[in-house]
């Protein structure tokens, strides 16, 4: 797939690390919770894979990522224990090496501090383990962590750039909304639209066909169906996207779309609050 300028980026992808992910004895929140922010920035959200803590399988998802994406986040493995690979991982996978790294230990230092001071933790003394979360690959940027101990990651490669994030949520959240929001910010030009709208049919078997015809009429448009159950509703749902660098130019588009849904289906649209 082709990758767009980095200056510009317009993909992103995720790679959640953590057994505890895949045995089902942690939920995954944090994909959907910046896949939101993100697609609201205008960035499309291509892929997201979830792999166990083993430094193979975090190399092959990340090269995958990497090649597709031009944004790539990866979630949990940054602290201090035996199964935190994920740096480890990266730096493999990227042939680089592992280093101190002076800010991400002044951000540790910090936070052990003040941890010590909140008596969350015993003592500020930087053991081994402590010492391993400011170990970056070689080329890494630090981003401050002022929620726990391990810093977040960036590393800008050519056509890509990795962020690695902590997997507890508080964490993440501050590291994505102080370090990584800002940087794409600056970077992404292109614009997103979206709308749900819903038609008074339950049978999206039907309605199929119209979208299949606007999607033709309206290339630009991406229009996609949300059923429920059958016999628990009796609307059908509907999504209508569209991307592009004119914001008002990806609204007309979209509500042109929602026209000519009618006008093949017969059936008018009601708007949805809230989805």
């Amino acid at each position: 797939m082709p990758k767009s300028d980095i200056h510009s980026p317009k993909s992103a992808g995720f790679v959640v690390i953590g057994n505890e992910v895949l045995d089902g004895i942690v939920l995954d929140t944090n994909s959907n919770w910046m896949e939101i922010r993100l697609t609201a920035l205008g960035l499309e959200m291509r892929m997201l894979v979830s792999v166990r803590d083993d430094l193979e399988e975090i190399g092959k998802a990340l090269r995958f990522a990497c090649d597709n994406c031009d944004v790539v986040i990866t979630t949990g493995g940054l602290g201090p224990t035996h199964d935190d690979m994920t740096l480890k991982a990266v730096a493999l996978a990227l042939g680089k090496e592992l280093r101190l790294d002076e800010e991400a230990m002044e951000i540790v230092e910090k936070q052990y501090k003040a941890l010590h001071a909140k008596g969350i933790v015993s003592t500020p003394e930087i053991t081994e383990s402590r010492r391993k979360m400011a170990v970056l690959p070689e080329g890494s940027t630090a981003l401050n962590n002022s929620v726990g101990g391990a810093p977040g990651v960036r590393i800008d490669l050519e056509g890509t750039t990795v962020f690695c994030l902590p997997g507890v949520p508080s964490e993440l959240m501050f590291i994505f909304e102080e370090s990584v929001l800002p940087w794409l910010k600056e970077r992404i030009s292109q614009k997103y639209y979206e709308t749900v709208v819903e038609f008074g049919t339950n049978d999206e078997s039907t309605f199929a066909p119209a979208i299949d015809t606007v999607m033709r009429e309206c290339p630009e448009v991406y229009i996609k169906s949300m059923p429920k159950t059958y016999g628990t509703a009796w609307t059908l749902r509907v999504w209508i996207s569209a991307r592009g660098n004119n914001a008002q130019h990806l609204r007309e588009k979209v509500e042109e779309a929602i026209r000519k849904l009618e006008e093949v289906t017969g059936i008018q649209a009601s708007l949805v609050d809230a989805y």
